[in-house]
């Protein structure tokens, strides 16, 4: 990735993540925010960014927000997808810089709810919400 902003740090660089990404972490004036440039190797037959590619980044983004929220609660916690609805919106394209954001919008002992967004600037590609087991340290 191209200028990286101070502060930020890649995620997932291990299994799958490391082929998708990198998608990189930090925050800005709004606050938490997710990362990815788009290249060649990202894109459809169609030169837009690939619909399974935005479904990887926003499960990357959202299991992240799971996961801290969850080791919030309880040191050594865990979250797991439960599942992910995804609504496309808009294409990306080569170069675009792709910003994610989520947010637990309710969170029980066992569960957390989530909803995030994909964008491009001011244009949104994908929204997405998603459902995550917690997992508790100790089971």
């Amino acid at each position: 990735m191209s200028d990286v902003p101070p502060g930020f740090t890649p995620i997932q660089t291990k299994g799958f993540g490391g082929f998708a990404g990198p998608v990189f972490r930090g925050h800005d004036a709004k606050g938490e925010v997710f990362l990815f440039d788009i290249a060649a190797q990202h894109l459809n037959g169609g030169d837009r960014l690939h619909g399974g590619m935005m479904m990887t980044l926003a499960s990357m983004v959202m299991g992240e927000v799971a996961k801290s929220a969850a080791e919030k609660n309880e040191a050594g916690a865990d979250a797991r997808p439960l599942s992910l609805n995804c609504d496309f919106v808009s294409a990306g394209e080569k170069d675009d810089r792709v910003e994610g954001r989520a947010e637990i919008t309710r969170a029980t002992r066992s569960v957390l709810f989530i909803s995030g967004e994909l964008r491009v600037g001011g244009r949104i590609l994908m929204s997405a919400t998603g459902v995550y087991a917690v997992k508790r340290a100790d089971a």
